[in-house]
């Protein structure tokens, strides 16, 4: 069995979803392989919060696990330049490297590529020819500084000399491959229809023929009277944009299919070619005028003048999710298993039954044996020892959960899988970091069906999510239950109140501040409580102050019944009590306040008071930056005071 992993910078862009489609539809039938989806991003990346984790990935296909790597190397060089990437990939030296779309300059390099100048000097010729159109603006994506940009702003630059065309430099306009910078630019560039003396427009993609079209119906330019445009790549965005798009078909999916065919051959000991060329050609709809804008099916004509009609344009939005759109009971569910917490053992039965309803036959979850706090700017290196946690295998009827074991011990720098696993048999994987924040667990490692992968991997996301909420909380609950059974060791004279049993002062400060020290290394949120017991002193000139005393012990009853066993709860002095509980969120302050008025008038009725208990509080939140006691303290006795003067307003 050979192992053919796919590195990409994501899997939300739909270039990249079809050139995957093609690259996985040549493997299904091969029982021989296993393909690895990797989306890896860039090291170091900020594109959004974390992404960098991704990067993570790159260090375990180091493992010997791979035999050869596909790389849609055109997906990366929008975001890093690709003398970078070419560095980055020779770690992979001696093992088969198949690129689409961009050679890559290392050993064992053999690529895909467009050829993109014929489709231009098609798409020229039919302005000049078809709409007579000369006056040819281009916009190009050099802010990226991409292979593929440079490529299309030549070939651009060689069709208009083939068709007796001088090229207008004030009309190369800059761009970097997406709408928003080129309907920006548009605008800033041009503050009135009139200002605008081209008559057709390319752009170097679908997406930023997208944009100017955005930009011409704010500057009132009609699409296409006064300017044609055309895009490329033949997206589902040129299907679904108005007018339709005029655009490019570089056959993505068998570029992908044929990078797979060059890998398959790289694995199986046969001969293959150093570059495989993949034709193109123009698609021709309405933003040209060559198809009715009253016509709202999918229609275009080919180069040869065949005309086509694929019926109702196609929806980009339930083309990216399918069937998912419809089974809104998977997508709750999945959102339900993120705001799970429990105890990481009984997250296991969901898991399980998550895995099975997302038709995942395969599922592994592995954990690094420390938890590694990764920045932005930090490199990371593969650790020796990793531990299989979950396990699912349907094939052969396995449900293991090896945490409650302590996991299955294992060295991923030679597999991604111990020994101790079955063997992967064939299909589509998926592998993500199992990581929340800038803390990185391990890797999840998930077959995946043939179609759909974008919405499988956010569910394989929130399924991860959810194992690392939970794993977090029974963290935090030993640390907390190590901390309870110090709190017993502690001498009941120093620090223990002889009334209630609490903490004393003394005590409440010293182990609650312990306790609050944690959240710098846990990242844990709380609160902190003040509470008072209200009208103690008319208790004690009323019935005595034995009945006093007996009402702080209520007191202290109540909050023992309304907080958790490992909550530190302490007196502070006569009627002043104060509680510290991780993981208490301030908006269910309300709902506390319910609790403990109900508990104090069950505990009236059972000591048989002439009066009701009652106890008012005030509430401060802790986090791993703030949580000084004292300072919480203060703040907490500040909203007491605020409730207690509430209350005599209202009476």
């Amino acid at each position: 069995m050979k192992n053919i992993a796919v590195l990409i910078y994501d899997m939300t862009i739909e270039y990249q979803i079809t050139i995957i489609d093609g690259i996985s539809s040549f493997f299904k039938n091969k029982k021989d392989v296993n393909l690895f989806i990797a989306p890896v991003n860039v090291p170091h990346a900020m594109t959004s919060e974390f992404d960098y984790q991704y990067w993570t990935t790159m260090e375990l296909l180091k493992s010997k696990t791979f035999d050869a790597f596909i790389v849609v190397a055109n997906s990366f060089t929008m975001y890093y330049p690709l003398e970078k990437l070419e560095k980055e990939f020779r770690r992979f030296s001696g093992k088969p490297m198949i690129s689409v779309a961009v050679p890559l300059y290392i050993e064992g390099n053999s690529y895909t590529y467009n050829d993109s100048r014929k489709a231009y000097n098609q798409i020229v010729e039919h302005l000049v020819k078809k709409h007579r159109r000369k006056k040819i603006a281009f916009f190009s994506a050099e802010l990226n500084r991409s292979p593929e940009a440079t490529d299309r702003l030549n070939a651009f630059r060689a069709a208009m000399k083939a068709n007796g065309l001088k090229v207008n430099e004030d009309w190369i306009f800059p761009g970097d491959f997406t709408p928003a910078t080129t309907q920006r630019y548009l605008l800033e560039r041009f503050h009135s229809k009139d200002e605008i003396k081209f008559d057709a427009l390319i752009c170097s993609n679908d997406y930023m023929a997208g944009g100017a079209l955005a930009a011409f119906s704010e500057l009132g330019v009609k699409v296409p009277d006064d300017v044609c445009v055309f895009g490329y790549d033949d997206s589902d965005i040129a299907i679904s944009s108005d007018p339709t798009l005029s655009s490019v078909d570089q056959q993505l999916e068998l570029s992908g299919r044929k990078a797979a065919e060059l890998a398959y051959k790289a694995v199986s000991g046969k001969k293959y070619p150093r570059k495989c060329r993949i034709s193109s050609s123009p698609v021709y709809r309405q933003s040209c005028g060559c198809v009715s804008l009253t016509n709202r099916s999918d229609s275009f004509y080919d180069q040869k003048g065949v005309y086509y009609d694929r019926g109702k344009s196609k929806n980009t939005m339930l083309n990216l999710f399918g069937n998912a759109l419809n089974d809104m009971a998977i997508l709750y569910h999945m959102l339900n298993v993120t705001e799970s917490i429990c105890n990481i053992n009984d997250y296991f039965s969901t898991f399980i039954k998550t895995v099975k309803m997302q038709y995942f036959r395969i599922c592994a979850i592995c954990m690094y044996d420390k938890v590694y706090d990764i920045a932005p700017e930090d490199d990371f290196i593969l650790p020796d020892t990793a531990r299989l946690m979950f396990y699912y295998n349907e094939y052969e009827n396995i449900e293991k959960n090896f945490y409650s074991e302590g996991g299955l011990k294992f060295s991923p720098q030679e597999s991604i899988m111990p020994p101790g696993a079955k063997e992967f048999n064939g299909g589509i994987y998926y592998i993500l970091p199992v990581s929340l924040r800038n803390k990185n667990y391990g890797y999840v490692i998930c077959q995946l069906p043939y179609y759909h992968y974008t919405v499988y991997a956010i569910y394989l996301k929130l399924l991860t999510n959810g194992f690392v909420h939970c794993y977090e909380y029974s963290q935090n609950m030993t640390q907390n239950i190590r901390l309870e059974e110090l709190n017993q060791e502690l001498s009941v004279q120093s620090r223990t109140d002889e009334l209630t049993q609490l903490f004393n002062r003394r005590g409440f400060m010293e182990y609650a501040q312990r306790l609050l020290d944690l959240s710098i290394v846990t990242g844990a949120k709380g609160s902190v409580f003040f509470f008072d017991l209200d009208g103690l002193k008319k208790i004690n000139d009323l019935y005595g102050h034995k009945m006093g005393d007996i009402a702080i012990q209520a007191c202290a009853d109540v909050l023992r019944e309304a907080f958790h066993k490992s909550d530190i709860i302490g007196r502070l002095s006569g009627d002043e009590f104060a509680v510290v509980a991780p993981g208490f969120d301030k908006v269910n302050a309300d709902l506390l306040r319910m609790k403990i008025q109900t508990l104090c008038a069950k505990y009236s009725k059972r000591k048989m008071f002439k009066f009701t208990l009652s106890v008012s509080f005030g509430i401060a939140e802790f986090d791993s930056q703030y949580n000084e006691l004292t300072e919480l303290l203060i703040q907490a006795d500040k909203e007491l005071y605020k409730e207690k003067k509430n209350k005599h307003a209202q009476n």
